[in-house]
């Protein structure tokens, strides 16, 4: 049976984004929107699909639904200590906000649409 929903991405893909040779935690940091925040290529193309997807269907919620960014309040995420929280992701804003969730946005809280350069992330 064919993946219609990959034949329909291949048609709406940005003209800019090209396929990654080798994904493995290879840095680039030439990205138009994240300069010099040591993004892998996997992560710079996943920073750019969510940028459009938001633009095509409008910002994710915070529940675990269909359209659901599921939002771990800062009480609830296990991965604090990892450096896995929302003000070190790209996404997060100053304000209190977010790129991609819409509500406000703590700064210890998680999603699952985090994009957190390796150099934020405590191993």
């Amino acid at each position: 049976m064919p993946n219609y929903w990959l034949s329909e991405f291949e048609e709406k893909k940005a003209p800019d984004m090209e396929p990654v040779e080798d994904p493995e935690d290879e840095v680039s940091d030439d990205s138009e929107d994240n300069a010099g925040n040591n993004l892998t290529n996997r992560q710079q193309s996943l920073y750019k699909l969510y940028e459009m997807t938001v633009e095509e269907f409008g910002m994710f919620n915070k529940s675990s639904g269909p359209d659901g960014a599921h939002y771990a309040p800062a009480n609830k995420n296990p991965f604090k200590e990892e450096g896995l929280v929302c003000s070190n992701c790209e996404f997060y804003l100053k304000s209190g906000g977010c790129e991609l969730v819409s509500g406000k946005i703590e700064p210890n809280a998680i999603c699952k649409l985090w994009i957190i350069s390796g150099d934020r992330i405590k191993k």
